[in-house]
């Protein structure tokens, strides 16, 4: 079951899978046409954020800036 753990309106949704410990990030991007792209955090990524919660902040702008390099990563 996901929950979510942070959310920023109109911008992301940060969730957690408690059955795998996952976390999936959920982000906002476009400016005519409106699209989401979620993806699966690495262990990396999930390392900064329990250290720096703001991290995934930074990730999501660079997921809204560039959301073409994270198309693969997709969920």
């Amino acid at each position: 079951m996901l929950n979510k753990v942070a959310e920023e309106n109109w911008f992301y949704i940060l969730e957690h899978d408690d059955e795998t410990d996952d976390y999936f990030l959920d982000v906002v991007c476009g400016t005519v046409a409106v699209f989401t792209i979620k993806i699966m955090l690495t262990e990396r990524e999930v390392e900064a954020y329990k250290a720096d919660a703001t991290s995934i902040q930074t990730l999501a702008y660079s997921i809204s800036d560039r959301p073409s390099e994270f198309l693969e990563r997709r969920v």
